[in-house]
C-alpha cells in the first residue's frame, strides 16, 4: 500500500511513499473510550499579559484569580483552557511545575468508566479544578505529562454567535442578492478545544499508552523512508458517532514537548478577521493562512507571548470509527495543500539540542539510524521550485 497524499512537488515513485504503510500500528484493545477532549493546561509567567493574547485570540475569561487564568468560547464548555502562575506553582513544588504545556484532560461519558478505570490503575478520583467541577483521574503520559481523565463538569449556557456561514456565489449559482459580506475586525469566535499536537520521546510507547487509556484511533499516520511510524493524527473511538480527524497528534521527536493546540471557529471569514485583528494588536504571527491536507481543516498560526502556538482552524474532516488508518511518507510537503510555504520548522543544532540527542540515544529510544531518517524527512523541499 502507497500512500493517496498528493502535493506539489511530491514523488509518489519515491522510497518514502513506496515505503508507507509496509509497517503497520496494532490497535490495543482500550480499558475506557474518551468521548471528548475537554482542556487543555499550561504554566505562564505573566497571566495579565496571556490573557490579553487569548481575549484577542478569541478566547473569553471564566475566571481569574492571581494564580489561575480559566479561559471559555461561546460553546457550552464551562472553560477549555487554563493557565497557572509558573512561580506560584514552582515555589509550591506542587504536581505542575514544567513551564509552559503539561496537561490535558479528556471526557468520559459516565461515572462508571471513570471508576473502572480509577480501580484498574489504583487511581483515586478527585475533584477538577475551576470552574465546571466534576471529577477526574490524573494520570501521567510516559513523558510525564499530566492526563485528567473527567466526568460531570458542568455545561454552561452557549454565548450567541454567528452559527452558519455567509451565502455563498458560485460561478453557477448566485445565492447572495442585494447583500454583501463585510465582516466586522475582532477576534475570531472560538467555538471550542479542537485539538492538540505533542513530540514524545518514544513514540511507539506514547502512542500505545493513549490507546489503551483512552482508545485513541490513530486516523492518517506518517512514517519514516523505512516505512516505520513517526507520526500518527489520532481521534477519539466514539462508535458510529462523528469525531474529528484528530484530537491528538502524537510526532516522534528527540524530547518531548508542546506543539501547538487548535480551536475551532466557524469559517474561513472567522478566521480571516481574528487574523486581521490579532495583526492591528501587534501579536506575533507564525503561519497561514492556509489549508492542510491531513485533517483538511484552514488553518492560521499564531505565537503566545512566550511563543508557544496556537491555531484557529474550520472545516475539518470527521469520521466515525469504522474508517480504516491510512499512511503516507513523512514530508514536510505533506503539512499543506495551499497557502504560504511552512516556516522552517527544523531543530536548530544549539549546544542543548545536541544534548537531548546524546540522550535519547543513550535511554534507547531513538537509535541514530532513526534521527538520521527524522532529519532527512523533515529537511525535504516541499516546493523544490521555491526559494
Amino acid at each position: 500500500m502507497t500512500s493517496d497524499v498528493r502535493y506539489p512537488g511530491c514523488d509518489p515513485q519515491s522510497k518514502a511513499y513506496q515505503m508507507a504503510g509496509s509497517v503497520r500500528i496494532e490497535r490495543v484493545e482500550p480499558i475506557i473510550r474518551a468521548d471528548s477532549l475537554e482542556y487543555i493546561l499550561f504554566n505562564k509567567k505573566d497571566l495579565t499579559r496571556q490573557a490579553d493574547f487569548l481575549v484577542d485570540f478569541g478566547m473569553m475569561i471564566a475566571k481569574r484569580t492571581d494564580d489561575a487564568l480559566y479561559m471559555r468560547g461561546a460553546g457550552t464548555s464551562p472553560y477549555f483552557y487554563a493557565a497557572f502562575n509558573f512561580d506560584r506553582d514552582q515555589k509550591k513544588g506542587g504536581d505542575a511545575i514544567r513551564r509552559g504545556y503539561f496537561g490535558i484532560g479528556f471526557g468520559v461519558k459516565s461515572q462508571v468508566e471513570l471508576e473502572l478505570l480509577g480501580r484498574k490503575l489504583g487511581k483515586e478520583i478527585e475533584s477538577v479544578d475551576g470552574p465546571g467541577g466534576g471529577n477526574r483521574l490524573r494520570l501521567r503520559d510516559p513523558d510525564g505529562f499530566i492526563v485528567d481523565i473527567v466526568h460531570g463538569r458542568t455545561r454552561v449556557e452557549r454565548l450567541e454567535s454567528r452559527t452558519e456561514p455567509d451565502v455563498l456565489n458560485t460561478p453557477f449559482k448566485k445565492s447572495r442578492i442585494n447583500a454583501t459580506v463585510r465582516r466586522p475586525i475582532q477576534p475570531a469566535t472560538l467555538e471550542r478545544l479542537g485539538h492538540c499536537v505533542l513530540s514524545v520521546s518514544d513514540f511507539s510507547a506514547s502512542l500505545k499508552w493513549y490507546m489503551r487509556h483512552i482508545g485513541l484511533i490513530p486516523t492518517d499516520v506518517q512514517c519514516l523512508e523505512d516505512g516505520t511510524p513517526a507520526l500518527s493524527f489520532n481521534r477519539l473511538d466514539r462508535g458510529n458517532e462523528l469525531t474529528d480527524h484528530h484530537s491528538l497528534v502524537l510526532v516522534q521527536n528527540v524530547s518531548a514537548h508542546y506543539m501547538h493546540s487548535a480551536y475551532e471557529t466557524l469559517d474561513i471569514d472567522s478566521i480571516g478577521q481574528g487574523q486581521q485583528y490579532l495583526f492591528a494588536k501587534g501579536w506575533t504571527h507564525f503561519w497561514g493562512i492556509g489549508r492542510h491536507i491531513l485533517g483538511s481543516q484552514i488553518f492560521d498560526y499564531w505565537l503566545d507571548p512566550e511563543g508557544d502556538e496556537l491555531e484557529h482552524y474550520a472545516d475539518g474532516d470527521v469520521f466515525d470509527n469504522q474508517a480504516p488508518t491510512s499512511y503516507h511518507p513523512l514530508e514536510i510537503g505533506g503539512l499543506w495543500a495551499w497557502g504560504a510555504d511552512v516556516p522552517d520548522m527544523k531543530p536548530k543544532m544549539t549546544p542543548r539540542q545536541l544534548l537531548r540527542v546524546v540522550k535519547a540515544v543513550r535511554s534507547g529510544k531513538l537509535s541514530t539510524q532513526r534521527i538520521g531518517l527524522i532529519k532527512k524527512a523533515m529537511s525535504s523541499r516541499p516546493r523544490p521550485w521555491a526559494k
